[in-house]
């Protein structure tokens, strides 16, 4: 609006103060409006200077875009890397480990130094049992007698077993590491998949909201064009001499209401934008129109096929199980630290180690062959550190029971007031699509009464803001059903389903 029509404005102000019957309010809202207009011709002129294209969206790329750009889904892909190399450490506990070492050592003993230098290295594999196979291999390689480098590399090489027969010991116990990882890693891609839901939910109401918002300025610049036209109407027939002027009154608040309702709707278009481009993390300048229908059909639910649902993919309740096991499996942990310690250990030196320095040629022989056998057992008193252990594992066992319980009892609750208000919002979808309906066909009886000087100005505006308000109660029923179907995927854990996403597949991240 140029700033010739601000003087319009003004103008059109001067002559309804002249009336004697011009209501108090009526003048506020024009000087409201004139105020509003005035403020916004700034923004229509950068908007005129600015080329940018507009960017049709609909709502699967709109969720595309969240996926690809949203730094919360980054971020849970990066935790990904870490939790993955978490398990893989875990499953590699029975693997064997390798390593080298080797000593250098100086003394003086009466007056005489010696020196020597050895170098070797040791296998270690653990078995499930609890049981750790160590194989240590050692080799001299230089020695102060006679200063001469050992000629012949006869080694020692020692094969242990050690393995706990109660305290530390059985299959169960010591592949509890690696049950505790797998349940770990279950509850990160549970916690994953949570995240993504969230987030394309957030992204689904947004874009419904602008999507509301641009249905709703719509409205109101169809209205406030049809309030100009009838005034225009209005004063041909004040010309005429068919009217009075004062009728006229009426008509030109009527017109200051709807362009009123079109500028805050503009405003709201734009917050809504701005909330929308937040959450998908792109150019906060970018224009972007929803494209979406605002169609809605009644989808039949059984509850159910609903509760199977829910209690299969709900990550919240797959999570309370996921929990309960762990906790199960501390508890076996903490009845096991109860136990005596009792150890079984053998060694066998499986070479003969006879070196020959270069010089003497002198045979030193360890004997191969040789082994010994030893249990052990260490009984222990006081120690109410695992006691305290054990208890608490039995109190966290015992609440994760109880939690997962309520949560269950919680979750057929709450589906059974989604199924029911589901159906609820549609029957309220019927009966504003009826209301939308008969209110046209009031305001177009009007209307035809109003050519015929059959019907007052104040019947026509009434009629008028009806059906506005009649549209608009019909979108906003119509997105609260659809909204209401969202949040039962969501509630099921069943919305990356619903939108073909592969869960492990749906952001790749790399680190530099």
């Amino acid at each position: 609006m140029t700033g010739t029509s601000i003087m319009y404005f003004f103008l059109k102000l001067y002559k309804v103060q002249q009336s004697p019957r011009m209501p108090f309010l009526l003048i506020i809202q024009v000087i409201l409006i004139a105020l509003l207009v005035a403020m916004s011709c700034v923004g229509p002129a950068v908007a005129a200077s600015s080329k940018q294209e507009v960017q049709s969206m609909t709502l699967a790329e709109a969720v595309t875009l969240a996926l690809r750009h949203s730094r919360i889904v980054e971020s849970a892909y990066l935790d990904r890397l870490l939790e993955r190399f978490d398990l893989k450490t875990a499953q590699d506990k029975f693997s064997p480990d390798f390593s080298l070492f080797s000593s250098a050592s100086q003394g003086n003993t009466e007056g005489e130094s010696s020196y020597s230098t050895e170098v070797g290295g040791e296998a270690v594999l653990k078995v499930p049992t609890g049981g750790e196979f160590s194989l240590t291999w050692s080799q001299p390689v230089h020695t102060s007698e006679n200063d001469q480098w050992v000629g012949n590399f006869g080694n020692d090489l020692v094969l242990s077993f050690t393995q706990p027969l109660l305290k530390g010991g059985g299959v169960k116990v010591n592949r509890a590491d690696q049950v505790l990882a797998e349940y770990e890693e279950r509850n990160n891609v549970l916690q994953l998949k949570k995240s993504l839901i969230d987030t394309i939910t957030q992204v689904v109401y947004a874009y419904r909201r602008l999507l509301l918002a641009r249905r709703g300025l719509e409205i109101n610049r169809l209205s406030f064009q049809r309030a100009n036209e009838l005034l225009e109407r209005n004063q041909i027939l004040i010309e005429e001499g068919r009217k009075a002027k004062v009728d006229i009154i009426e008509h030109e608040a009527s017109v200051a209401n709807q362009e009123l309702r079109f500028m805050i709707s503009q405003n709201d278009v734009e917050t809504k934008k701005l909330d929308l481009l937040k959450l998908l993390d792109i150019d906060r300048h970018t224009l972007i129109e929803p494209i979406e229908s605002i169609d809605v059909e009644p989808v039949k639910l059984e509850l159910a096929t609903l509760l199977q649902l829910v209690f299969t993919n709900r990550p919240e309740y797959r999570q309370a199980l996921v929990t309960l096991n762990m906790a199960q499996t501390n508890l076996l942990l903490a009845k096991n630290k109860q136990l005596w310690q009792l150890d079984l250990e053998t060694q066998y030196n499986m070479t003969d180690s006879s070196g020959y320095t270069v010089s003497t040629l002198e045979d030193k022989s360890s004997g191969a062959g040789d082994y010994s056998l030893t249990v052990k057992l260490k009984i222990p008193f006081g120690e109410e550190s695992t006691e305290r252990e054990l208890l608490q594992a039995k109190v966290v066992w015992r609440q994760a029971k109880i939690a997962l319980q309520e949560l269950k009892e919680n979750i057929e609750i709450s589906v059974q007031n989604t199924h029911r208000d589901i159906g609820m919002k549609w029957k309220q979808v019927e009966l504003s699509q009826k209301a939308q309906e008969l209110s046209r066909k009031q305001l177009d009886v009007e209307l035809e009464k109003f050519k015929s000087n059959k019907s007052s100005n104040f019947q026509v505006v009434t009629y008028q803001d009806r059906l506005i308000d009649a549209e608009h109660d019909e979108n906003s029923k119509k997105i609260s059903y659809l909204n209401a179907l969202t949040e039962l995927d969501m509630y099921l854990g069943t919305t990356l389903e619903h939108w073909g996403i592969d869960l492990e597949n749906a952001r790749k991240v790399e680190l530099p």
